[in-house]
């Protein structure tokens, strides 16, 4: 619908009044008013993507001006069903239906656009986001299903246009009834009044796959488990006749029942279909059953949704020498379609609302201020359905909610915004890995592994405890708090303390080779081991960028391998950083802008084998900026770096390193370090493959990159003409455990190397 220019507070009051107080038994009373005819009910099977083919029929039934009195479905039956109850029209419930991205239904994972700043550091870092519930006391909190259902909760709030709470869906357009199972009791309820995109939720809800919905004191999953085909509802609601839409799937042959998974559908075919035969079993000659040939797909399988749409209307048309016997004359039905587009008319299914005020369900550890907050909703206006998506998204950027669900009710004079905000039942402690192998197919292979935990709510403003350790090529054992100050989170404290061991190599100046007795331009393998505590204050000035001021302190030890030169320092200082950080995939972006500065003092002292110690405060810098541009399924990121610590130690202490895939490609990892660093380069890239399987989908990219840079012990060194080129060309997989690559990069002087990669970077 078009966007509703602003109206007076009065008028809103007064109309949506009017869909409160339709008459109850209104609809019902129209159902058979022209005389002489039955009442028709249709019922809609379930069947996943394959309900497209139920539009199909419902346009056929339009099409040769066959009513529709009352509409009962289960699962996609119920979406089906739903959405032409409200009065839509079959063309109408075919656009929306598939415009809709359906797999968004099955993806609960907040977009990394979408999360506040700390939590992309978090989810980069660690990258196999397992969000595995533990407690302190290390017990397992298990999930309730493998999907919480808030990507359909809003995609059919959506396709619904929010419409109100209904005293009894018989205040629809068409009557109608939704089908859902008592999960607790395994018996079948039928949905009659409430939140219309909640119970087609309930009734889409595959029991294991999605958290079951709760509406009232009951808890629900899909209908398809006991009744699939709901002839019973429709015949309840005073249907006469009835036309059975049925997408049952076929059973396996012998051959076929190879598998676990096999064998399990063949119990859930068997299953759905028996329900669906008991409800066949209720209708009689005066019937209709159809059974569209989907046979070509599966539930999941959205993007065949346009057949099955046509599968529905051949089956419809080979029916119509039944069908016909209920055709009404051209007079009737243009009555007929009349009174059901007036009734459509007082639903009010709107693109904005005037809301008075916000009522919260908060099952949460979070105050309601602290939620409210959050949402950033204002009151006393008119609303519009993006603003209230966008809220919620505000909310579930903080990525510790289970579902996040919301309906306008008419209370007395007001109309209540009611939120329903639920914590993840298996939290609020969170487990998540890390994964990275690199292998140059030669002699050389790095890995490392590791785990993060999060401990949510430590205050109701969002205080958090996080712990991690890193094992493998380079190591780490770090904890950290963070502690937001207001509700609004705009302001912070956070301190920590770690531990980190790195093997970096160097090729030796004249300087440096005199202080440790080594040749000039030697390389050395040196063991950088530290102990690290900060303590900052910050201002979250967006919820995509930040900046704190802090205090940094280092002690350790740089120890020269296979030789007994050890260099000891201890550093400390002041610093102020700046992130802004929108993009949409740290490892390949399209949209969005990831800039990082950070500038401080180092103050302290550094040792060679118990002598020459080096004191002095001294500049350390570190820039970092990555922005891709997109045009179609080609993007092209630039990325630049430059860093440096201007200190005299016979080895930096805070290191500026070069190495790597798409870092000066042909070098190995970290193979190159110093005192300052320079670097620039563009990434370009190609989305060769979707590999989009549903819930689960693995794009597949090919490119290539050029690049510039390089590290200098002494500033009065960095020139471009000092600078190294190199480059690289890949195949590259977007996974669940962060991204694989094979590639083979070129640097200068003959530096090359092959790269297979899996997961994010050792640090």
């Amino acid at each position: 619908m078009k966007w509703l220019e602003p109206w007076r507070r009065c008028g809103v009051t007064v109309l949506l009044s009017m869909v409160m107080v339709w008459p109850a038994d209104a609809a019902e009373n129209e159902a058979a008013t022209e005389t002489g005819r039955p009442t028709i009910g249709v019922v809609l099977s379930g069947g996943g993507a394959k309900g497209a083919a139920h539009i199909g029929v419902l346009s056929v039934l339009e099409a040769n001006r066959i009513p529709v009195d009352v509409i009962t479905g289960t699962s996609m039956g119920a979406y089906v069903g739903g959405m032409y109850a409200m009065g839509l029209s079959a063309e109408e419930v075919k656009q929306r239906t598939l415009a809709a991205d359906w797999q968004q239904g099955y993806t609960d994972r907040v977009g990394r656009n979408d999360l506040e700043l700390r939590r992309k550091k978090q989810n980069d870092n660690y990258q196999i986001y397992a969000d595995i519930g533990i407690d302190l006391d290390g017990n397992y909190r298990s999930k309730p299903g493998a999907f919480q259902g808030q990507g359909m909760a809003t995609l059919l709030g959506q396709l619904t246009e929010n419409l109100p709470d209904l005293a009894s869906f018989d205040r629809l357009a068409i009557p109608y009834r939704a089908v859902a199972t008592d999960i607790v009791h395994v018996k079948p309820v039928w949905l009659d009044k409430g939140h219309l995109a909640t119970a087609m939720q309930a009734s889409m809800t595959v029991p294991g796959a999605l958290l079951p919905v709760r509406i009232d004191d009951k808890i629900l999953v899909d209908g398809g488990v006991v009744n699939n085909m709901p002839v019973d509802a429709a015949k309840a609601l005073g249907a006469e006749v009835i036309i059975a839409v049925d997408l049952r799937d076929a059973l396996y042959g012998e051959r076929d029942l190879n598998s676990a998974l096999n064998i399990v559908g063949q119990l859930t075919t068997f299953m759905t279909n028996s329900s669906a035969d008991q409800q066949k079993a209720l209708m009689g000659k005066q019937d209709i059953y159809l059974q569209p040939d989907v046979s070509f797909m599966l539930a999941p399988d959205f993007d065949k949704m346009e057949q099955a749409y046509l599968a529905g209307r051949q089956v419809a048309i080979a029916a119509l020498p039944s069908l016909l016997r209920y055709q009404l004359s051209q007079d009737d039905y243009a009555d007929y379609q009349r009174k059901k587009l007036d009734r459509r008319s007082q639903l009010l299914a709107s693109s904005a609302y005037y809301i008075d005020r916000i009522a919260l369900e908060n099952h949460t550890r979070r105050s309601d201020t602290a939620l409210l907050a959050a949402l950033n909703l204002e009151v006393g206006r008119v609303v519009a359905n993006h603003e209230l998506d966008e809220a919620v998204k505000r909310l579930n950027s903080q990525d510790i909610y289970e579902r996040i669900t919301y309906q306008i009710q008419r209370q007395g004079e007001e109309n209540v915004l009611v939120m329903d905000v639920r914590e993840k039942s298996w939290g609020p402690g969170y487990l998540n890995f890390k994964f990275s192998f690199e292998d140059d197919l030669v002699n050389r292979s790095d890995f490392a592994f590791g785990s993060q935990y999060i401990y949510t709510d430590l205050t109701d403003k969002g205080g958090e405890w996080q712990f991690e350790w890193l094992l493998g090529s380079w190591k780490a054992i770090n904890t950290s708090v963070y502690f937001p100050l207001d509700y609004q989170k705009s302001m912070f404290t956070a301190a920590g303390v770690g531990w980190n061991r790195e093997i970096r190599e160097f090729v030796l100046s004249q300087e440096q080779g005199d202080l440790i007795g080594r040749p000039v331009g030697s390389t050395v393998e040196t063991e950088y081991a530290t102990y690290t505590a900060f303590a900052e204050v910050g201002w979250n000035l967006q919820p995509w960028s930040a900046l704190a001021l802090g205090y940094r302190g280092a002690s350790g030890e740089v120890n020269e391998q296979g030789f007994q030169n050890k260099q000891d320092y201890t550093v400390h200082g002041p610093y102020v950083s700046f992130v802004y950080d929108d993009l949409d995939s740290f490892y390949f972006p399209r949209h969005g802008t990831l800039f990082e500065a950070e500038i401080g003092i180092g103050r302290g002292r550094s040792a060679v084998n118990g002598s020459d110690t080096v004191t002095g405060d001294n500049l350390f810098y570190d820039v970092n900026l990555s922005k891709p541009f997109s045009y179609a399924r080609h993007s092209l990121t630039l990325k630049a770096k430059l860093g440096g610590y201007d200190s005299e130690d016979v080895l930096p202490l805070y290191v500026q390193d070069l190495g790597g895939l798409f870092n000066m490609s042909g070098y190995h990892r970290y193979e190159l370090n110093g005192r300052y660093r320079a670097f620039g380069a563009l990434v370009y890239s190609y989305r060769l493959l979707d590999n989009d399987f549903g819930a689960l989908s693995v794009p597949v990219y090919i490119g290539g990159s050029l690049e510039q840079g390089g590290v200098w012990d002494d500033e009065r060194d960095i020139s471009l003409s000092t600078s190294l080129t190199a480059g690289s060309l890949f195949v590259g997989l977007d996974t669940p455990i962060g991204p694989v690559y094979l590639a083979y990069g070129h640097a200068e002087s003959s530096q090359s190397s092959f790269y297979f990669s899996v997961g994010s970077s050792f640090k």
